[in-house]
């Protein structure tokens, strides 16, 4: 019988560790677990550190947004109260201004109120001594008249009175001009009543007395002289005021004339606008159709010391100045009065 060798176990062989080594091992393990442990408590308590850290910036970015936020409500309301202080100031400034545009006016309106009260005082004393010379000229018409009747000479004539407007007021403000200007235009106007066929009876300061041999001639004397008067290039003469009427009067001996009608004729004068011509409605009726009248208007008045109200025929300067012509006898053209 023929031995074989046993074949060679060639697996590695299990080698257990010894009980020391185990230990060792053990406490090994241990002591790295512990220094483990250790680190992770460590890195605990850095971990708690950092969110105490943290904690502590949340509350202060907490703090400083309430700061922030009751510093933007504090700004808020700064600013609220500034906008109504400028309001405010606003208001007041507008109230100055107000009160100094109030006290403007205060000041207009008493300037307005002395410039009223000069001019109502003007006018009063314009009107005495219109009336004062009325007075004048009635008294010495009805003399004259008395006169007159004494003589029985009467005629019927157009009478023709003038006047210059506000001569009271001219003659303040420039005596030797007014004058001058006064007797320039007395001038002219006696001039071309002449050539009319008038005759001057009398002048009174800024006035005078014509009569006509009839009513056309009165009438084309009159509006001529105003139509010329208001031309445009009659800057800065003086405006004055017509009235005609046609009456039987009394024929003085020293070459005047008395009645009624001169009477009525001066009232007329006084009714008459500024610049323009006041006829009678006898005059009117004699006249239409025969002279080239402007448009005007018809009014019946109350005039002073005259019984029954008259109707009058009233010519403004710039209707007058609107006739074509120089007043013509052409009933042709005749615009209606």
């Amino acid at each position: 019988m023929v031995d074989f060798p046993k074949p060679v176990d060639e697996r590695p062989q299990l080698v257990l560790p010894s009980k020391a080594a185990l230990i060792s091992q053990f406490d090994e393990r241990e002591r790295a677990l512990k220094e483990r442990s250790e680190e992770l408590l460590d890195f605990e308590q850095q971990l708690q550190n950092e969110q105490e850290q943290l904690q502590a910036k949340l509350q202060q970015l907490e703090a400083r947004t309430r700061a922030l936020v009751e510093g933007e409500l504090l700004l808020k309301n700064h600013k609220l109260l500034h906008q109504k202080s400028l309001a405010q100031l606003k208001e007041q400034h507008e109230l100055l201004a107000l009160q100094a545009e109030l006290e403007k006016q205060k000041l207009d309106i008493q300037k307005k109120e002395e410039f009223l009260a000069q001019t109502e005082r003007r006018l009063n004393e314009q009107f005495s001594v219109r009336d004062e010379d009325l007075r004048k000229r009635e008294a010495w018409v009805s003399s004259e008249h008395e006169k007159a009747t004494l003589n029985n000479t009467r005629r019927l004539q157009a009478i023709v009175f003038t006047d210059v407007v506000s001569f009271s007021a001219l003659m303040q403000a420039n005596e030797a001009l007014t004058i001058q200007r006064v007797r320039a235009d007395l001038q002219r106007m006696q001039v071309a009543g002449k050539a009319e066929g008038g005759m001057l009876i009398n002048t009174m300061g800024d006035g005078m007395l014509m009569i006509f041999p009839s009513a056309i001639q009165a009438v084309r004397f009159s509006l001529r002289m105003q139509k010329s008067f208001n031309a445009g290039n009659n800057e800065g003469g003086l405006q004055h005021r017509f009235g005609i009427h046609i009456a039987d009067v009394a024929l003085l001996p020293d070459g005047g004339i008395a009645g009624d009608g001169v009477n009525i004729a001066s009232r007329l004068e006084s009714k008459a606008p500024q610049g323009g011509v006041c006829l009678s409605a006898v005059v009117h009726a004699v006249v239409k159709g025969k002279l080239p009248l402007p448009s005007g208007t018809a009014e019946e008045v109350t005039l002073k010391n005259i019984a029954e109200p008259v109707t009058v025929y009233q010519y403004t300067p710039q209707a007058i100045c609107s006739v074509a012509g120089d007043y013509d006898t052409n009933p042709g053209e005749v615009v209606p009065g």
